[in-house]
């Protein structure tokens, strides 16, 4: 039947654009830029690099403590709607005690409630930073690549406040550490976020900036 033989060349061809088309859209997250990433794409972490930062990790120092769990969701949803792509990222939380054995932050359980939003985390990746991006790191070794973490703490409710929390994994004497460069990105610009007519309460993250070591459980 000619019709039926028609049919079926169409439906196979549709099915080979279909399947090449898919396979196109899979793109490098750390060479492809988010403003040029075609809908429905998928920025994938070809190299895995996320994978090694995965873990909880802990610094302490006399009474201070600091705790980050990070997590990789492959094909998180980005921008959801007609220009939505997807997304490996590296999502985390924290707890942080201070040098007088006060809780100041806990976040660690909105892990358990596992948002399908990177904004909705408190630690979520952005770029991979070679030894040439800011922030410096005279110790690195050459070729070292860092990633860089966008920084959040629950109360804060600043729309200008930022903090940059970049970390690169070591082994020292056999033991698996993190190291972590945090520091601000922006100061509070005194107006709430969601609500630019609102003034704005938090001033400042109560992790104090500087670097850190943190070892893995």
């Amino acid at each position: 039947n000619k019709s039926l033989k028609m049919k079926k060349t169409v439906t196979l061809f549709l099915l080979l654009s279909v399947t090449l088309g898919c396979r196109a859209q899979v793109l490098d997250t750390y060479t492809t830029l988010s403003w040029q990433t075609p809908p429905n794409a998928y920025l994938k972490d070809i190299q895995n690099f996320q994978n090694q930062f995965v873990g909880t990790w802990v610094y302490q120092n006399g009474l201070e403590t600091l705790e980050v769990r990070l997590v990789k969701k492959e094909m998180m949803v980005i921008n959801p709607g007609p220009n939505q792509y997807y997304e490996d990222v590296l999502v985390g939380e924290y707890s942080y005690v201070d040098t007088m054995g006060v809780v100041r932050v806990n976040s660690l359980s909105n892990l358990l409630l596992n948002p399908n939003n990177k904004f909705s985390y408190h630690l979520f990746s952005g770029a991979k930073l070679a030894l040439d991006r800011y922030p410096a790191c005279p110790n690195c070794p050459i070729g070292t690549e860092r990633l860089y973490l966008h920084f959040d703490e629950p109360a804060n409710d600043d729309m200008g406040l930022a903090a940059g929390f970049v970390i690169r994994r070591v082994i020292e004497n056999g033991v698996e550490k993190l190291k972590v460069q945090y520091y601000n990105v922006s100061t509070a610009f005194g107006r709430k976020k969601g609500d630019f007519t609102q003034p704005s309460t938090f001033t400042n993250f109560s992790l104090p900036y500087g670097e850190y070591t943190l070892l893995k459980l």
